[in-house]
């Protein structure tokens, strides 16, 4: 299980480096006057999209995991100020899925 976990960290950073590394790749291809610049710039858009539709999915679920705890943390018989923080931790959650919701369904609407 950690392995996986490392993976997926490993994957999510790489995802969030690509864009910006084709773009450097893109900027020393367009100066040294390489024909693969539009190639690479347009391998730079993809890389956004990607980035983007990675960042919706992680925030949808990990939004709808922090309602979870919220609502658990509610249910507890807890100390009073754990249920209350559960209580701000579930709208919260709901919050940030509904963003990652938004930005997938704005991504599932646009035509390259």
């Amino acid at each position: 299980m950690d392995r996986l976990i490392g993976a997926l960290a490993f994957a999510l950073a790489g995802i969030a480096l690509l864009p910006l590394l084709l773009l450097g790749l893109y900027l020393l291809a367009d100066r040294l006057g390489l024909k693969a610049a539009g190639r690479i710039l347009d391998w730079t858009v993809r890389g956004l999209a990607l980035q983007w539709i990675a960042g919706g999915l992680v925030n949808l679920a990990g939004g709808l995991a922090l309602a979870a705890l919220g609502a658990w943390a509610v249910l507890r018989p807890d100390p009073l100020w754990q249920r209350l923080a559960g209580a701000a931790l579930a709208p919260l959650g709901l919050w940030r899925a509904w963003a990652g919701a938004a930005v997938l369904a704005g991504l599932s609407r646009r035509r390259p």
